[in-house]
């Protein structure tokens, strides 16, 4: 099976006091059994990120759902191809953040600037608001790792360290996470750390 090469946007909540209240007993039922069409996220890419990104939806799955920043709201990962959006992804204001957990830079912003994005797919994610998943989104994050499938994790999920090797310590999960079946035999966990999101060897 041929890799997939990760590029991930994040959709943060949008700074609001409306924003910032938590969901309701109904938001929270509606967040667990509302499905999302092919072309409602096709639609919230292109309306957010540019004409240029493209949704993997022959891809299966091609998203995720679930609370990655941890506040309540639901959150969707979507499969893209990301290949000559720099453009369009830095117009857009997206945040290029490193989440190779081998990096020094992991968790530290990137230039979108001479970025190359090859021909595989990547993966979007949009944090929910009061508003909805798609609506409003606020503050845009770009991801970029290369791996095969992924999944979810639950944020109930205790995280261990599986490779003597690493001397970071487990992150506790503050949301659900995503995890990579990665390139170079290893796997790898991209967490929401409260600020931005990282990488951990798994």
């Amino acid at each position: 099976m041929r890799p997939l090469l990760l590029s991930i946007i994040v959709l943060a909540t949008a700074v609001s006091v409306a924003h910032s209240q938590p969901p309701s007993a109904a938001q929270r039922r509606s967040s667990k059994s509302q499905k999302i069409s092919a072309s409602e996220l096709i639609a919230a890419i292109k309306n957010n990120f540019g004409a240029s990104v493209r949704v993997a939806t022959e891809s299966s799955p091609y998203y995720l759902v679930g609370d990655f920043n941890g506040d309540g709201f639901k959150d969707i990962a979507v499969l893209i191809y990301p290949k000559d959006a720099q453009a369009d992804l830095e117009a857009a204001g997206v945040k290029y953040i490193e989440v190779d957990p081998s990096s020094p830079q992991n968790g530290h912003e990137l230039n979108l600037k001479g970025a190359t994005f090859n021909y595989c797919a990547g993966l979007a994610i949009m944090h929910g608001t009061n508003e909805g998943v798609l609506q409003r989104p606020g503050a845009k994050y770009f991801f970029y790792e290369c791996f095969t499938p992924f999944r979810l994790v639950p944020r109930t999920t205790t995280i261990r360290n599986r490779y003597r090797s690493v001397k970071e310590r487990p992150p506790k999960l503050k949301g659900d996470a995503i995890y990579l079946y990665l390139e170079r035999d290893a796997s790898s966990l991209v967490y929401w750390t409260g600020k931005t999101y990282r990488g951990y060897y798994q």
